[in-house]
């Protein structure tokens, strides 16, 4: 048996050497892929740069930095370290901002302020790629704000008094602007697409009776639209054309906006003040249009001419208004703030020397902040002047730079405000004085970095 086991091996060792001494040819395959596998860029004055993503595009030979670094990053001396596919023999570099091409040796610098050519080559030459990398840099500063007229000549009419609010019917959003023109004792409606704000068309409007309503404090609340009389009723639609009167309801003198509801239980609340056997006393209707009943209207709180907006701190939902002109007649500085609509809390008061005495002021929440713009002060001068709050309306700073108005913007109050999807502030109409005409135009301004791709 030993003997039959040595035999067999000893077989497979002749066969074994037969097939190696059968051939005398070995193939050697020469690898052909020379792609770039790796990329990253290093300047020590520049330590972000080192922690830049880059994008291989292998298919259109792209390389890139999706996430754009700051603006005003410098990048004319880089180090840039590159992986290759084991197939690469050679590199050629050629550098569009310096206008040369160099065979690269993996160490030299490179100036990246324009987009840089990498040309791989294999071993054999019959084989190469090209790669075009470029680091994307914010070509804008990222906080300051273009203004620009978005349109003009909107109605081609002359107006004595506008509102513009934002209005979702059958599920599609819309502005819509109410104008009383100079002309005509009848008030006019013209509508566009929230998408699309230089198109306007003029629809038909009925149900508001001709120069008894406060056209600057329509509101929408739940889904529906409510205008305050000056004779003590309320007017209310569902499509924004057709208005009637609201049945059961307290003297309403005026609208101070609606309250969303919030979390907590929170329900929402449309905030306004009544007259109740002569005394002014804020007063709250929810969404079921009942009523409740709240506290006594202070004296230095603002009954119109104000700006009002809406914000959510920690699940509670907040309506805030800034400015304008008390009951009694007199200009006001102070903010308030409400979260049933039927008490509120005054935020900043008569003591703050940052805001002026004004009516008209528009009152927006953009960018996380309050930003409080324009209005008309006690001598009849327009303003043009932007603050902002950090800290929802307690404190208050004037901004004089970065999203300044340019100076073709004419001061004005009495305007309407409204923040797009597309976060576009836009600033409809308003008014020079007091008496004069509103302006037939829309402007709109975006802070740049608002607009940055995510």
């Amino acid at each position: 048996m030993k003997n039959k086991i040595i035999l067999f091996l000893a077989g497979c060792l002749v066969l074994l050497m037969n097939s190696c001494l059968g051939s005398d040819d070995v193939e050697y395959t020469i690898p052909k892929n020379c792609q770039i596998t790796s990329f990253t860029l290093k300047n020590d004055s520049v330590p972000e740069l080192s922690k830049v993503d880059f994008t291989i595009d292998q298919l259109d030979g792209r390389i890139f930095n999706i996430d754009s670094m700051a603006y005003g990053t410098e990048i004319e001396k880089v180090v840039c370290t590159v992986n290759f596919a084991s197939g690469t023999a050679q590199v050629q570099v050629i550098q569009e901002a310096v206008g040369d091409t160099i065979p690269w040796n993996g160490t030299d610098s490179l100036d990246f302020s324009k987009p840089v050519k990498f040309i791989t080559y294999s071993y054999d030459g019959q084989f190469s790629k090209t790669y075009l990398a470029q680091v994307n840099i914010h070509q804008v500063v990222p906080d300051s704000m273009v203004w620009s007229l978005y349109a003009d000549k909107v109605t081609g009419l002359s107006i004595d008094e506008e509102k513009v609010v934002a209005f979702n019917v059958n599920s599609s959003d819309y502005y819509y602007m109410y104008v009383k023109p100079a002309t005509d004792k009848s008030y006019k409606l013209y509508r566009s697409a929230a998408s699309d704000a230089k198109k306007w068309d003029e629809l038909s409007l009925s149900g508001l009776p001709d120069n008894e309503v406060r056209l600057s404090q329509i509101t929408e609340y739940e889904g529906v639209l409510y205008a305050p009389g000056t004779k003590g009723v309320v007017y209310q639609s569902v499509d924004g054309q057709n208005w009637s009167v609201l049945d059961n309801t307290p003297v309403v003198k005026y609208l101070l906006g609606g309250v969303k509801e919030g979390g907590v239980s929170q329900p929402s609340a449309l905030a306004t003040i009544i007259d109740k056997d002569g005394t002014l006393k804020f007063a709250a209707m929810d969404k079921s249009q009942n009523w409740t009943e709240g506290n006594i209207v202070p004296v230095n709180f603002p009954v119109t001419g104000f700006g009002s907006a809406t914000h959510n701190i920690m699940y509670k939902e907040r309506l805030t208004v800034a400015c304008g002109r008390t009951s009694n007649g007199q200009l006001s500085n102070t903010v308030w703030a409400t979260m049933n609509a039927t008490s509120w809390a005054i935020l900043s008061d008569e003591g703050t020397d940052v805001l002026v005495p004004s009516e008209g002021t528009m009152l927006s929440r953009y960018d996380d902040k309050f930003f409080l713009i324009g209005g008309i002060d006690a001598a009849g001068k327009p303003s043009k002047t932007i603050y902002n709050s950090i800290d929802n309306g307690v404190t208050w700073s004037e901004i004089d730079s970065m999203v300044v108005l340019p100076e073709s913007y004419k001061a004005r109050g009495f305007s309407s405000v409204l923040v797009d999807k597309e976060k576009y502030m836009l600033i409809f109409g308003g008014k020079t004085s007091n008496n004069s005409k509103v302006l037939d135009e829309i402007w709109r301004g975006r802070i740049n970095r608002l607009g940055f791709k995510d």
